[in-house]
C-alpha cells in the first residue's frame, strides 16, 4: 500500500486546480492527485473537476466544445494506471456531470479509467451499458474483456448478442477484444455460452475465428500494434480442455471451409499441448 499523501500536499493541489489559471499547473496537481492512490486526494480531485469552467481551465481553452482533451487525457492515465474503489467511484461521478458531457471526445478517457476498476460495481454495469448503446460498444468491448470480471463480461456478451450495433462492428469488436484474452476460463465459458444462443451466422463465426484462428492483416490491416493472441503454451489446462470440447463439437456444425480448417488445427494443437503436460 502506498503512503497516504500528506494533507497538506493534498490542499496545495486543491488550491491549484479552484484557483489557478495555468494549464500547465492544473494538470501537474490533476495528475499528482489521481496518481496518490490516496482517498482524500481522489475526492478532492473529483470536487474539482465538477467546477463550473475546470475542463476549459486544465485545457487552457475558454470554448468547452472544440477544446482540446490532451490535459484531461493525461489526468485519466494517472487513474487508469493507479485504479482503485476511489478513481471507479471519480469516474461514476463525473459521467454524471453535463459539464463534463458537454465534448464527446472526453468519454473514451472516462471509460478506460472505469474500466480498469475492479471489482466492477452495478454503476460502472450501467455506464458500460448506456455507453455501448450509444456509440462506445467498440471502445467498450476490450476495456470489459480486459477486466474480466463478471459483470464485465456480461456487459460484453450483451454486446454481442444486443442490437447495440451492426453485426459487421460485432466481428471487429470480437477481432480486437476476444483475441488477446482468448485463453482465459471465465472468457472461454462465455463464448460458450454465447455459441448455445441466437446470434447473426456473421457473429458466430465472427467468434469462433476469434476462438481458434488469427489473421492479423486481413482483421486489422496494417495496423502498426495489431492485437495479438496468447502463447497457448501458456494457457491453463481448464481452457485448453473448455478449447478441445468446444472445437470438437464445432467439427461436426455447418462452417465455412476456413473456419474449420483452424478449429481442426488449433484443436489438435492444444490437445497435444495438454497430453505433453500430463505425461
Amino acid at each position: 500500500m502506498p503512503e497516504p499523501m500528506p494533507s497538506e500536499e493534498i490542499a496545495r493541489h486543491t488550491a491549484v486546480l479552484h484557483e489557478a489559471q495555468d494549464s500547465g499547473a492544473i494538470v501537474t496537481s490533476a495528475i499528482a492527485l489521481a496518481a496518490s492512490e490516496d482517498r482524500n486526494a481522489i475526492i478532492a480531485l473529483a470536487r474539482a473537476m465538477r467546477l463550473p469552467g475546470f475542463f476549459a481551465r486544465l485545457e487552457g481553452s475558454e470554448e468547452p466544445y472544440t477544446g482540446s482533451v490532451t490535459n484531461l487525457a493525461d489526468v485519466f492515465v494517472a487513474l487508469t494506471e493507479h485504479a482503485g474503489e476511489s478513481t471507479g467511484r471519480l469516474c461514476e461521478l463525473i459521467y454524471g456531470e453535463e459539464n463534463f458531457r458537454e465534448l464527446a471526445a472526453r468519454m473514451n478517457s472516462l471509460l478506460y479509467a472505469l474500466g480498469a476498476v475492479k471489482p466492477v460495481t452495478p454503476r460502472a454495469v450501467e455506464i458500460f451499458r448506456e455507453t455501448s448503446a450509444s456509440g462506445y460498444a467498440q471502445v467498450n468491448g476490450p476495456l470489459l474483456l480486459a477486466n474480466g470480471e463478471p459483470p464485465a463480461l456480461e456487459v460484453f456478451a450483451e454486446i454481442i448478442s444486443g442490437d447495440w450495433v451492426e453485426a459487421y462492428v460485432k466481428v471487429d469488436i470480437l477481432h480486437r477484444a476476444l483475441l488477446p484474452v482468448r485463453d482465459r476460463v471465465p472468457v472461454v465459458q462465455m463464448c460458450i455460452r454465447l455459441l448455445g444462443g441466437q446470434l447473426e451466422e456473421m457473429v458466430r463465426i465472427g467468434l469462433v475465428e476469434s476462438l481458434y484462428d488469427y489473421r492479423s492483416k486481413e482483421w486489422f490491416g496494417p495496423a502498426m500494434y495489431p492485437p495479438k493472441p496468447p502463447d497457448w503454451n501458456q494457457a491453463p489446462d481448464a481452457s485448453l480442455e473448455l478449447l478441445i470440447r468446444l472445437g470438437e463439437r464445432l467439427l461436426g456444425e455447418t462452417l465455412p471451409p476456413g473456419v474449420l480448417a483452424a478449429v481442426r488445427t488449433t484443436t489438435a494443437a492444444l490437445t497435444a499441448i495438454l497430453k505433453g503436460r500430463r505425461q
